[in-house]
This record gives C-alpha cells, structure tokens and sequence, in this order.
C-alpha cells in the first residue's frame, strides 16, 4: 500500500467485535425500526454493489444476523434482517426521544464504524475527495457526525448530492407503477353530478335521467329554464407530477440525493484510508477511499 504507512490505532483491519460496530452502518442513510413496544428491531439498508452486500452480509455474520433482499430502489437493492431482540440495544441507542433516528450520546467514531459507513454508502466525489452520504431524514444526526469525523481529523464539507438522473425527471403518475405491480382495477365512469344533456325539440324521447325536457322551441311568453352544457368545458389542471424514477417504488424522493460529508484534500484523504484500510476483496477499488499516487493491488 504505497505511501500509507503503519495502519492507526482507529484503523479497521479486523472485523467489528461487538453489535454496537453496526452503528456504522447508521452513519449514512441505514434505518433501524423498533417493533413491539421496542423490544426487538430490524437493521436495513441500500446497496446497488452486490459486492458490497456481500461484505456487508460478512460483517454482521458473526453475531446472527442474516440480511435478506428486500425492494429495489434507485439506490440498489433494500438489505434487512429479520426483526431481532438483540438489535433492540442497538435500536434504542440510535433512537431519540421523538422516535427518530439520533446518534447515541458519546458517540466516538473510530476507523471500524468509519469503514462500515464507507462500505455502506460512500463513494468518490469525482475530484479527488470521497462523499459519506447523511440520512437525509434524520437532520439530526448530522451535526454530532460532523463533530465525530473531525475528531478523526476529517474535518468535512456539508455538502448536498443531485438526484439521479432518472430522478431529476418528471414522471407520469401512470408510468410509476412497477412492473412487477398488478394491474388497477379499472372503475366504470360514473354519471353522478354530470350535467343534464340538452334537449332535442323534435325528440318526444323519455329522459334517461327522469328529468324534465325542456322545450326551448316554446313561445318566448312562457320562457322555460335553459339548460348549459357543460360536459365540453375544459378539465382543470392537475398538480405537476413528481420528480421520480420507475424503481423507485412510486416515491417521491431520490435516495440517492440528499446531504452529505465530503472530505477532500491529500492530508485528509490520506488520514482517511488509513483509517478504513483497504478495499474489501471484490469491492470495486475505484469507489473505495484513495489519493493521488496510492494505487490499490
């Protein structure tokens, strides 16, 4: 490994020891859900690299915890585990007090969490610097994980991703639906609260609709109601639809978009890589922490 000396003490060669390494994974855009007053709960997250999910499967092994593939989004496939009574202290450590994702008090980031957050989500920025993606719904934790890589001595920049370009166009609410999905019912058009049809003055027909006809031949001394047509106005409009992609199961949000850290600078990529150590055997080295002149073997 050219240019990277000894490994740190924070350094991430071995495996995690302990479920609380897992909170690596929470770093990013990962979810842990409670379930049954709290007393179990299931850990999940995105992944488009079946390499990575590998690595991921690896890491959680040694405790019991198996990932099963979920649904498909436009950022990978959804990895979850079963719900689980020892996910619970995990759960309940990144839980805060309004139910929502928090980071734990104390909470110090060392390079095994770091690399569990690179393995789960990061990816190079394209100008040299490396991005660790934010749970965009949790605002929250952001602060406290500024804090912590700075700690690291990876002071980032906050930073916020573009949706994917499938994303980034509008879609027709009809084109949302996966194909996967089983066709809409379709509900015959319904006649109530249309307007009543015009009158013919040579058609003595009954009104299908048991109203009155109206005889709007008759003399202008005994003028009768005039009916308006109003089955030719124009619909009005409805609301634009939402930014989103196929496979993104009819959501309107990108999980590829949305806040992120971004470390940059050879000082600090170099701290960075040493701190998560090298890619994981498979891992695509080209999305993996690295400095001009380190090339992965």
């Amino acid at each position: 490994m050219p240019g990277v000396s000894q490994l740190s003490l924070f350094s991430a060669e071995a495996r995690p020891t302990s479920l609380a390494d897992l909170g690596g994974m929470l770093c990013g855009p990962g979810r842990i859900l409670r379930f049954g007053g709290g007393i179990t709960a299931r850990l999940s997250l995105d992944l488009a690299d079946s390499a990575r999910a590998r690595e991921v499967r690896a890491a959680a092994a040694p405790f019991g915890l198996a990932f099963e593939a979920g649904e498909r989004s436009c950022a990978g496939r959804e990895l979850r585990t079963a719900y689980r009574r020892d996910l619970a202290v995990l759960a309940r450590e990144w839980t805060g007090t309004d139910r929502g994702k928090t980071v734990p008090a104390g909470f110090q980031l060392d390079g095994t969490a770091l690399r569990l957050w690179v393995l789960a989500s990061g990816r190079p920025d394209g100008r040299g610097g490396y991005l660790l993606p934010l749970d965009g719904a949790a605002p929250g934790t952001h602060d406290p994980l500024i804090a912590a890589t700075t700690r690291l001595g990876l002071p980032p920049a906050r930073v916020t991703l573009a949706p994917c370009p499938e994303c980034a166009e509008p879609v027709d609410p009809a084109d949302r639906r996966h194909p996967d999905d089983p066709p809409e019912a379709t509900a015959p058009p319904s006649t109530r609260g249309t307007a009543p049809r015009l009158a013919d003055p040579e058609d003595d027909s009954p009104d299908p609709d048991g109203l009155p006809v109206v005889d709007l031949a008759g003399s202008a001394s005994e003028p009768g109601p005039v009916l308006v047509d109003l089955t030719h106005l124009p619909e009005p409009a409805g609301p634009a639809p939402l930014p989103t992609c196929p496979d993104h199961h009819r959501g309107p949000e990108c999980r590829r978009a949305g806040p992120a850290l971004r470390i940059t600078g050879v000082r600090r990529m170099q701290r960075l890589v040493e701190l998560v150590g090298p890619p994981p055997e498979g891992v695509d080295p080209a999305g993996w922490p690295q400095y001009r002149g380190l090339t992965w073997g």
